[in-house]
């Protein structure tokens, strides 16, 4: 798998992981036994999400700071557009039963979609995941050699018109502002 999918792949499903764990607490039963309705498919989803968090995290921590810099011409925080994002998670709350494989199933293929569209419209959303870490989505227009180019950015930085980043590209679509660049340095 090419990287740029990995990482495309990997920042959808740990933004889904709290969808993940909606349905876990769902099949939980608090009133008679204390246990998973559905051990199984629980445990596979509790599993999946700690992976993708953990493999986003170390991503993230260990990402050098990339090869391209940027000058800020425009940024528009795109942070407010989180109710994009949850409406997938309405979902959770209209009766999923994990024991049902139908209903598996339809989850999977839903979410399947959503991925197949996240990666091919070049849509992104904000990773909630990341957003509690202090990461910002935002629309980037940057100057580099001359041209100006838009992207969408991830960036723990506040980002000021004028000033210039090392960006690092994460997918086909999505830039990662890694540092600012050292002013003192006439690197470009």
């Amino acid at each position: 798998m090419k990287p740029k999918l990995f990482t495309a792949i990997l920042l959808f499903i740990s933004a889904y992981s709290p969808l993940f764990w909606i349905l876990v607490v769902k099949d939980f039963d608090f009133d008679n036994n204390h246990r998973f309705q559905h051990p199984i498919p629980v445990y596979v989803l509790l599993g999946f999400t700690a992976l993708s968090i953990i493999l986003l995290f170390i991503t993230v921590a260990t990402m050098k700071r990339g090869n391209l810099i940027g000058e800020v011409v425009t940024v528009k925080n795109r942070s407010v557009d989180l109710i994009n994002y949850t409406i997938p998670y309405m979902v959770s709350f209209f009766g999923i039963d994990l024991s049902k494989p139908q209903d598996v199933i339809a989850i999977t293929i839903f979410l399947l979609i959503l991925l197949l569209l996240t990666i091919t419209s070049k849509s992104v959303f904000m990773n909630p995941l990341l957003a509690m870490a202090g990461y910002g989505l935002y629309d980037l227009e940057y100057k580099r050699d001359g041209k100006i180019y838009s992207t969408v950015i991830l960036s723990k930085h506040e980002l000021h018109t004028g000033e210039r980043y090392y960006i690092r590209s994460l997918t086909r679509f999505l830039y990662f502002v890694v540092e600012q660049e050292n002013q003192n340095n006439n690197v470009a």
